[in-house]
């Protein structure tokens, strides 16, 4: 089940600012078939794209969590690409 318009608004906020506090460009995105999602840094995927169900809503928000304490880290890969850590 696709999520609402004002989940994907909450996610995509919240992505953005913890990607404002880290010094990256994140955010939420949902691919055209809108049962995936995942994190992106501009437009290189770091997280997904997932099935969307209840489960990966609540881990990429858990991943934000992550992100924000500092727990998991973007950082450039070999190739100069943002991976998550």
């Amino acid at each position: 089940m696709p999520l609402t318009e004002d989940e994907v608004t909450r996610l995509d906020d919240r992505a953005r600012e913890v990607g404002r506090r880290v010094g990256w460009d994140l955010k939420f995105v949902v691919a055209p078939n809108p049962e995936f999602v995942g994190l992106a840094v501009g437009s290189i995927f770091i997280k997904g794209l997932d099935r969307l169900n209840d489960l990966a809503y609540l881990d990429i928000d858990l991943d934000l969590d992550a992100i924000e304490r500092g727990d998991r880290r973007i950082v450039f890969d070999e190739d100069g690409d943002p991976r998550l850590l």
